[in-house]
């Protein structure tokens, strides 16, 4: 009997891959909504809320399918970790699991190395391969979450593991105070020295790191991990307390509210009060969604059902999304203009002011996808 998907953890999962799409495929990045863009560094804008819903939607699916797998007459719907989708797990899990993250980090710096210098204008080399990234991050939140979820099965057991990753990322932030040849690195929350900069600076080449206002910082990067796989446990949480999920979300918004007063909300360095706001979002928008019966609403889920198919089959659309829209931005014509560029102007004859001509360039962007995400909904890619 083919088991039952969560349609809501799908939804929303789609709804999340279809902003990301949007945030990060605009027709004119000089024309954007503020809605649409990331805070420049505290801040919490639009688009700061899509990773965080990935990695809560990633917790949220890992929690059920282990239980499924590892309890005794365990059930409930199926629906996979972080951006996979794969059958029952076989014993051998920490193969598997593994398995799954080295993959997931594989194609996170494939993404970021497209397109080899294939395309005019773009070179290529192996010594300036941004080493993090989204995929990257994913892959650290399913190694060490799936770890921590397969020990730690109950929810007293959960919260002791998030209050251990968050004294451990405090005391680094606050407490140590080191001098080196570029300066004085901690106790610190902004670009320059705080502590974070400093482990990837130490550990990464800075060839090899991303750039933040011109200066190597990598919002992926090592110890800012900590409050992302944070995320990922709280939406395991949200799965293991069903019914004071109500509960639980107003406790991490009050809880958020009150850490920002002593601490930013920060993106980039995926601080607490963000972890706490964002984790508390994200619960709060899987309850609304669980309330809604998309199957006896007709329009509901015609509109909803496109969102749906590509949170079933994330990983092939997201990997799709990175490679086209790179490939429009530096492929160019015959005149050396950029196939994005020729697209985005076609557009602008109609009566849209700039930033709605590049949303419109997103959301037909988008559009393309969810009509591939459709034809594929039955053969998704699992790792």
């Amino acid at each position: 009997m083919q088991s039952q998907r969560n349609y809501a953890l799908d939804l929303l999962r789609g709804l999340t891959i279809a902003l990301m799409i949007i945030v990060n495929n605009p027709g004119d990045w000089q024309q954007m909504f503020s809605i649409l863009r990331h805070a420049e560094w505290h801040g919490f804008l639009g688009a700061d809320i899509v990773f965080p819903l990935f990695l809560f939607v990633a917790g949220y699916a890992a929690a059920l399918k282990i239980t499924r797998d590892f309890s005794n007459g365990a059930s409930g719907p199926h629906c996979a970790s972080a951006l996979t989708l794969e059958e029952p797990e076989p014993p051998h899990f920490y193969r598997r699991l593994v398995r799954r993250a080295v993959v997931l980090f594989i194609i996170g710096v494939f993404l970021n190395a497209w397109p080899f210098g294939l395309l005019p204008g773009t070179d290529f080399s192996i010594e300036k391969i941004r080493v993090f990234g989204v995929l990257q991050r994913i892959a650290i939140c399913v190694l060490i979450g799936g770890i921590i979820l397969r020990h730690l099965r109950t929810t007293r057991g959960i919260m002791v593991a998030i209050c251990a990753l968050a004294l451990i990322y405090e005391i680094l932030m606050r407490l140590p105070l080191i001098s080196t040849v570029e300066g004085n690195f901690g106790r610190s929350f902004e670009l320059t020295d705080n502590f974070a900069r400093l482990v990837d600076l130490t550990l990464i080449p800075q060839s090899m790191l991303y750039k933040v206002q011109k200066i190597t910082f990598d919002p992926e990067g090592l110890l800012t991990s900590t409050g992302a796989v944070m995320t990922f446990l709280f939406g395991a949480l949200c799965y293991r307390l069903p019914l004071q999920r109500f509960t639980l979300v107003c406790i991490l918004m009050v809880l958020g509210g009150l850490w920002a007063i002593f601490e930013p909300v920060n993106k980039n360095l995926w601080t607490m009060p963000y972890v706490l706001l964002t984790a508390g979002s994200g619960g709060a928008l899987l309850t609304l969604l669980e309330k809604i019966r998309f199957s006896e609403m007709r329009i509901a889920h015609f509109l909803s059902a496109p969102f749906a198919d590509m949170g079933r089959n994330p990983l092939l659309i997201y990997t799709l999304s990175g490679i086209a829209g790179k490939a429009l931005a530096f492929g160019k014509t015959t005149s050396g203009v950029s196939y994005k560029v020729v697209l985005y102007k076609g557009l602008q004859v109609l009566p849209l002011s700039g930033k709605l001509s590049s949303l419109a360039y997103s959301l037909i962007f988008l559009a393309l996808l969810a009509v591939l995400a459709r034809l594929l909904r039955r053969i998704p890619l699992s790792v």
